[in-house]
């Protein structure tokens, strides 16, 4: 069953165009229609899932959503993916994936059940319910953790709400490295609890808090109120950030972890009314301004959170922009009571 009015994060079909072009499958109107939906901040749970559908028709592998899944990156969940990677540990990357889950699809469940040393974590996916799109759902869960904490760690177990299939559960199996059930109430899947406690080696706590606030800002928006446009920005920002903390936050690296060639990602920018000098300093005065506002900051340590290799170069920027230097910033901040809104 499919609802028409349920939607996931555009992201995820990435994994699908990769498929199709590694797999050297035929399928121009799909492979445009995959493209297409690249450049839009949401795309429709029925559609997406005829398209899984569609794969499966043009290469029908066993167990085919679990190998989509299992290629999936944190990128692919947007905004919540970057702030998962900026958590401490698994276990504050999951309680935010449960806490903003409806940003990378609408409708989604969850619940967790604690049993002495394992987990069991549940959900029911109303607007993607077919077998490929609960297969495609659990592995790009089991992949997300692993990726987090950086080590193949297998689940003890994964079940779907879907009757067996004819295909051999052996390669569920092998695919999850745990046991495999159907039939089950929902879908879950159960990891040792220790996991919650494994450093997320990516932790940035300053780039967590902006990106829970953007997190919060998209919660509270109306769905039927967020443009395309205000969508790519919003990828585009969280990508730059993370570029900032990467020390490479050039418009050719940004634009390649976007999945946009130089020349459309110039062309998007356009249309979206920005050149990406313009938006890269705003984005980074923005985040000087917030980081400036915490004492426990030194000034060489704000510049390497902008991706400036020098301290120097961050003031002078700071001195254009604000015509004061990141010092004077901070006492005229200080004598106001520290008070800074991004």
């Amino acid at each position: 069953m499919l609802t028409n009015n349920g939607h996931l994060h555009s992201g995820f079909a990435e994994p699908l165009l990769t498929y199709l072009k590694e797999r050297q499958l035929h399928a121009p109107t799909l492979e445009q229609q995959l493209r297409e939906s690249l450049t839009m901040p949401r795309l429709c749970a029925a559609t997406f899932c005829g398209w899984l559908e569609e794969l499966y028709r043009l290469d029908p592998v066993p167990a085919f959503g679990l190998r989509l899944g299992a290629t999936v990156e944190p990128r692919h969940f947007g905004v919540l993916g970057y702030l998962m990677l900026s958590c401490g540990n698994l276990g504050q990357g999951l309680t935010r994936y449960r806490r903003f889950h409806s940003l990378m699809q609408t409708g989604l469940r969850s619940w967790v059940i604690t049993d002495g040393d394992r987990l069991h974590l549940n959900w029911t996916q109303p607007v993607a319910n077919s077998l490929r799109a609960h297969e495609y759902s659990v592995a790009c869960f089991v992949t997300l953790y692993q990726q987090l904490i950086g080590r193949t760690a297998p689940p003890i177990s994964a079940s779907f709400p879907d009757p067996q299939p004819d295909e051999r559960t052996d390669l569920y199996e092998a695919a999850l490295g745990c046991p495999v059930y159907f039939n089950a109430p929902s879908l879950a899947v159960e990891i040792p609890a220790r996991l919650m406690a494994m450093r997320i080696s990516s932790s940035d706590p300053h780039l967590q808090r902006l990106l829970e606030r953007q997190a919060l800002a998209m919660l509270q928006e109306p769905e039927t109120t967020q443009a395309e446009g205000t969508a790519f920005l919003d990828r585009l920002q969280a990508e730059v950030i993370k570029a900032m903390k990467d020390g490479d936050c050039s418009a050719e690296t940004v634009a390649e972890n976007l999945g946009y060639s130089l020349r459309s990602f110039y062309r998007r920018l356009s249309a979206s009314g920005y050149s990406y000098r313009s938006l890269l300093a705003d984005i980074r005065l923005r985040l000087a301004k917030y980081y400036l506002a915490d004492p426990g900051l030194s000034p060489s340590e704000v510049a390497l959170l902008l991706g400036y290799a020098e301290q120097s170069s961050f003031i002078r920027a700071f001195r254009i922009w604000m015509g004061i230097t990141p010092g004077e910033y901070r006492e005229r901040l200080a004598a106001r009571g520290g008070q800074n809104r991004l």
